[in-house]
């Protein structure tokens, strides 16, 4: 089958930021599917080109490690402008012309992600154009995040706007996938059909994510959170974690990522004198092995609110378990990844003394102790959140769906 990602910000490992469809589709091809990634060329994290293109291009095709790439330009932008909405607009724009797909062999599915709804509109009117099956790849719950972590208000044009948009996209997508397992009743307020969800959360490409090894020892218990530092991610809450944590020059927490609050958490920080912290920035997936294993343990936070408890799903708690390495989970959510793998403490979310405890708890473990709670937590990922286990769920829950006469696929996903 020949399979087309939409993804304005899919990247291949060798940039910072999302490589989940590259793994998805790096699987997908090594089981005999054809499959193409379209993304923007402009890196969401870094602000830059991944690829130059020649004056006049529409597009530029590029392989990364056997994966099908087509790069499709857009203007920049910086933080929450106006120009970051008309870079969506225009890569939409782009992609649903199709000048770069010309000399390609048409798709017999398209799959559209909606970090922004106008990409996953731009994979629908693709998909309309072949008349192929849509699958409707949820990131955010569209409008849901403005109005709830936003705060706009439901009449706000864009707000409308983008409403309009997604009930347009889940009348017309042959399934919906939602990486948390307990959103399926927030999308369908949204007008999503329940017989269309189908629950493939983030997991972990364990050939990015190698067999753990034990952490350095330096004589400091190194806590280290990987993400977006942004408001969707609490990470004030850590922040003050920390200032409570000074007593403990044992103990240093470390922030590793870009975003629009990691500024005031530095300054923060500065102004505070909370000195017992770090600031990193992103790195590739292709080096994030190395600084996961330079830690002794992993942090994460929710929200306390209903966004982290319908819909939230943290990508990197996946990679954290898969590292070997103990979390603190500040959990609010309604499934726990911590406490069902049984690979560290999950404390009361948003709240800075459960979070100075859960850390004080595990800096207090022995050796074998640590080592413990990270072998569960690798077992728990190579079982449940392992790409090949993921791509499964999407052959026999998506592809067979989409296409019922491949019976084939769903022997192999139910073998």
């Amino acid at each position: 089958m020949n399979i087309w990602f939409i993804n304005h910000y899919a990247n291949p490992p060798s940039a910072p930021g999302d490589a989940r469809h590259f793994s998805h589709a790096r699987e997908l091809i090594r089981r005999g599917h054809e499959v193409r990634i379209v993304a923007c060329s402009m890196l969401h994290l870094q602000q830059s080109e991944i690829v130059e293109h020649k004056s006049g291009e529409t597009c530029t095709h590029a392989i990364h490690e056997g994966v099908p790439f087509t790069w499709i330009p857009a203007r920049s932008y910086e933080g929450r402008s106006i120009q970051r909405i008309l870079n969506m607009f225009q890569f939409a724009w782009r992609a649903v012309r199709l000048k770069w797909a010309e000399g390609l062999a048409p798709p017999d599915l398209v799959l559209g992600s909606s970090p922004h709804p106008f990409a996953a509109l731009a994979a629908q009117r693709i998909a309309a154009h072949y008349k192929v099956p849509f699958v409707l790849e949820i990131r955010d719950a569209w409008p849901y995040v403005l109005t709830e972590v936003g705060g706009q208000s439901c009449y706000h044009p864009f707000v409308w706007l983008v409403d309009r948009t997604m009930r347009f996209l889940y009348a017309r997508a042959e399934r919906i996938i939602m990486f948390s397992k307990n959103s399926a009743a927030l999308l369908e307020e949204y007008g999503a059909e329940p017989t269309k969800i189908v629950w493939i959360p983030h997991g972990v490409d364990l050939e990015i994510c190698p067999q753990p090894r034990p952490a350095e020892a330096d004589g400091k218990f190194t806590v280290t959170y990987i993400g977006s530092h942004s408001q969707w991610n609490s990470l004030d809450a850590i922040l003050d974690a920390a200032k409570l944590l000074q007593g403990r020059p044992d103990i240093v927490i470390r922030f590793v990522g870009s975003g629009s609050h990691r500024s005031g958490l530095m300054e923060r920080a500065r102004v505070e004198k909370i000195e017992n912290v770090e600031f990193l920035d992103s790195v590739p997936k292709t080096q994030i092995g190395e600084l996961l294993h330079s830690s002794d343990a992993f942090i994460i936070n929710n929200r306390r609110d209903g966004v982290s408890k319908r819909w939230m799903s943290f990508s990197k708690l996946y990679e954290y378990l898969a590292a070997g390495r103990p979390v603190v989970f500040g959990s609010f959510t309604e499934n726990d990844p911590v406490r069902e793998s049984g690979a560290g403490v999950s404390v009361n979310a948003d709240d800075p003394q459960s979070l100075a405890d859960g850390i004080t708890f595990l800096a207090s473990c022995s050796a074998e102790q640590l080592a413990e709670f990270g072998r569960l937590g690798r077992r728990y990922i190579e079982s449940y959140y392992s790409i090949p286990v993921l791509v499964d769920r999407f052959e026999l829950n998506v592809l067979t769906a989409a296409h019922p006469a491949l019976p084939l696929i769903a022997k192999r996903a139910n073998a």
